[in-house]
């Protein structure tokens, strides 16, 4: 049976401007029409009236991590200590920010990592209806050597032929990317935030791996040294570039690489806290710089995405901070939809209104490009045509 919606502002993300009093129409799970005012609709069986409101796709969060969080308020604890917890404690904890995400408007997430492999059995129970969540983008356990930032012990890829290993288990298990690290982190890594842990090698053989299997490689990687391997390599995804200097932007650019903005850990006031003084400098460092980064990779083209990285539903939070470097709410729009499903390479699927695609919508009280904190808890989360409240009441 056709869903008819009616939309105050409609906002495709299409790249085309919003429309006033614009429609939709699904059927099951897709979009089957898109119309502006004056077209005529076609007979529906049900109409959603939102003619007050804002409507626009369902958000797409192109970094985190299910089972960790930076604002776990029931059992807080350091991030790398909730890497080392059991598999059955993280997957909990993953159904919680699952739903977390889904009530933010979050329709789909890009897991970049996690141990236990459990982003394949959080997927497989969200797609089954056994919980409720967004569609789930899964990478698989992290490609790190022994010294390796967010490494825990179980799956070390040290070597070639190490990383191959785990490059086809997790291939093997059904992830869409591969995880890997071109550089230390704020809160770990012996490498600092500029120098490399893995090897040119081993990062050459993460790329053959993924390219083999159609997939591709994000890494985890600020800056430095470790960001020209990672481009050398033919890693398609770049994760934080904090550190960029104006010559790896060129380079980005020219090689049409990906960058995952993540300003939520180092701005959010649920981000990166309690830190030991040596780690808070360096988080500070990295916040001062990373704004005027961002700026520039916007001023040269850069392909880029927008996510929260453990602040689970802080979509629009990263919206507005993108807009503090320069980009226009529009393009904010875009970054964590349409740009988003590019990134992810599910553009056919997911990211706009358009026929053919998943009928993943949000219904927002007001507009988001009157102010982009409108997109803060939105009124109504649509994912497959299912309202929210629907897939958690099923679940």
């Amino acid at each position: 049976m056709n869903t008819l919606v009616k939309a105050g502002w409609l906002h495709t993300c299409t790249g085309a401007p919003p429309v006033r009093d614009g429609w939709f129409l699904f059927e099951g799970e897709r979009f089957t029409a898109v119309g502006a005012p004056g077209e005529p609709c076609p007979p529906a069986g049900v109409t959603l009236d939102f003619s007050g409101r804002s409507v626009m796709p369902g958000l797409i969060d192109g970094h985190t991590h299910f089972s960790l969080s930076h604002a776990d308020e029931i059992d807080p604890m350091p991030v790398m200590r909730q890497l080392q917890e059991p598999g059955p404690r993280k997957i909990c904890k993953a159904v919680m920010y699952a739903g977390e995400h889904l009530r933010a408007g979050v329709t789909t997430v890009r897991g970049m990592g996690e141990d236990d492999f459990i982003d394949f059995d959080l997927k497989a129970a969200i797609d089954a209806g056994y919980i409720a969540g967004p569609r789930v983008i899964p990478a698989g356990a992290f490609i790190s050597p022994t010294h390796g930032h967010g490494q825990t012990g179980q799956t070390v890829s040290d070597g070639v032929e190490g990383t191959r290993k785990n490059c086809r288990l997790n291939l093997a298990k059904g992830a869409e990317l591969l995880k890997v690290f071109g550089s230390g982190g704020v809160v770990s890594g012996q490498a600092g935030l500029s120098r490399c842990t893995a090897t040119p090698a081993e990062l050459r053989a993460a790329v053959e791996e993924a390219a083999a299997l159609g997939k591709y490689v994000a890494a985890h990687v600020h800056g430095g040294p470790g960001m020209d391997l990672c481009l050398a390599a033919g890693v398609r995804s770049l994760e934080h570039a904090t550190l960029c200097t104006d010559e790896q932007i060129e380079r980005i650019a020219a090689a049409g690489a990906w960058v995952t903005v993540t300003f939520s850990p180092l701005s959010h006031p649920a981000g990166l806290r309690n830190l030991d003084p040596r780690t808070q400098s360096r988080l500070d460092s990295v916040r001062r710089t990373y704004y005027a980064v961002v700026g520039k990779m916007l001023a040269r083209g850069v392909n880029m995405c927008l996510g929260t990285d453990g602040v689970h539903g802080a979509m629009w939070f990263e919206a507005a901070e993108m807009e503090k470097c320069g980009a226009g709410k529009q393009q904010c729009l875009e970054f964590i939809t349409r740009r988003a499903a590019e990134a992810c390479r599910r553009e056919k699927e997911i990211g706009s209104i358009a026929a053919g695609k998943y009928a993943d919508f949000i219904v927002l009280r007001q507009n988001p490009l009157d102010d982009l904190a409108h997109l803060r808890s939105p009124l109504a989360v649509y994912m497959g045509g299912l309202k929210e409240s629907e897939r958690m009441n099923r679940a």
